[in-house]
């Protein structure tokens, strides 16, 4: 690609961008062919296509154990990037194959595997250079750090897209690998988010170790299983810190991972999962109570939507009317919001909220990668 179809790009107020997102589970891709239009506010965001692209386990366990510093050194986060990008520019492609249209960029935000916002340092990987090679895009990526130079988090980061789409007052949740919550205002500024704690990531772990399953598909497990009262108190102690740490604030799987479960006796491994679903939705509300202007209801995305036991955990522990959107928009919508941080570059507008994440100003989220 030469500049001057850059710059055509660039002269646009309507652009197709495919959103590209992999969270904290590494269990796959979610790409999202969004139509954006406009900037701010008044953007207009369009879902044209979805498509949710499962990785196999070997790929997956390779990327979780990415995260763990005591196996994974810089020559394996090396490698990694380059196995990253390598996987997902191949299934990117194929989504691009399966499009009647042409598109004007890529969204991707690749893969964390490690996020300090204490040390103000966060590393997401998976190679550009291989996305935009392979598909013959613009590729805007690296959406975090910007954010971070200027005294912020670093996430989270779709609350600018929650800003958008949601009403004065709405609660808009995701219940990904983390929980996280965005108190929407009409006010830029207004805007509240963090993440409360743990969402699948815990439960995640423990259905593979019982159960030899990746998740707990329609929460079966969790409802064959009772709260233990004994569990759920050490749980909530343990993540007092986090929880007593006033927002801006994020977290990840550097905090909610094996160590964080170990020494916790159980009877039933079942109702270790139904406990954990419970403290889960506990955190979530109290943090809510604790950080949030009173709002009048939660919208739901994530795949947490998709656990009945957690949904009535939610409707029960916080009161409030609880939506859950068609299952294309809560699946899709990280992956939209990759898009729309995209078109906010190319906009060359400011798309971190400093209300969230701490930083000290507006800045344009994104690096750019071309063919």
């Amino acid at each position: 690609m030469i500049w001057s179809n850059f710059g055509e790009i660039l002269s646009k107020e309507s652009r197709d961008i495919v959103g590209v997102m992999s969270g904290t589970s590494a269990d796959g891709l979610e790409l999202a062919l969004t139509r954006c239009t406009g900037s701010g506010k008044r953007m207009k965001v369009e879902l044209l296509k979805h498509s949710s692209i499962a990785f196999d386990r070997a790929f997956q366990d390779e990327v979780v154990a990415t995260y763990n510093p005591f196996i994974s050194g810089v020559d394996r986060v090396n490698r990694m990037n380059f196995l990253i990008g390598k996987t997902h520019a191949r299934h990117i492609k194929s989504f691009l194959n399966s499009l009647a249209a042409p598109v004007d960029v890529i969204a991707y935000h690749g893969q964390t595997v490690y996020h300090d916002p204490a040390d103000g340092s966060t590393l997401q990987i998976g190679e550009a250079d291989f996305v935009s090679h392979e598909t013959g895009l613009p590729v805007i990526f690296d959406f975090r750090k910007k954010d971070m130079v200027v005294g912020g988090e670093g996430a989270p980061l779709i609350p600018y897209l929650d800003w958008i789409l949601f009403e004065d007052g709405t609660y808009a949740v995701n219940l990904g690998g983390i929980a996280n919550v965005t108190y929407v205002s009409e006010r830029f500024d207004g805007v509240i988010a963090f993440d409360s704690g743990p969402a699948n990531c815990l439960i995640d772990l423990t259905v593979k170790k019982h159960f030899n399953v990746d998740y707990d598909r329609d929460g079966l497990i969790a409802s064959r299983g009772k709260i233990d009262g004994s569990i759920l108190e050490t749980l909530i102690e343990r993540d007092r810190d986090y929880f007593l740490r006033k927002p801006p604030k994020s977290t990840g799987r550097e905090i909610y991972n094996e160590n964080f479960l170990e020494g916790i006796t159980h009877g039933k491994p079942e109702d270790l999962v139904r406990t954990l679903v419970r403290f889960t939705v506990h955190q979530l509300v109290e943090s809510i109570r604790s950080y949030l202007p009173l709002g009048n209801e939660i919208v739901v995305t994530g795949g947490g939507a998709l656990n009945p036991v957690m949904m009535e955990d939610l409707k029960t522990l916080s009161g409030l009317k609880v939506i859950v959107p068609d299952r294309v928009f809560l699946q899709a919508k990280e992956a939209i919001g990759m898009a729309v941080l995209a078109q906010e570059f190319l906009n060359g507008v400011g798309a971190n909220v400093p209300s969230v994440t701490g930083a000290k100003q507006r800045v344009i989220l994104g690096k750019l990668a071309l063919p």
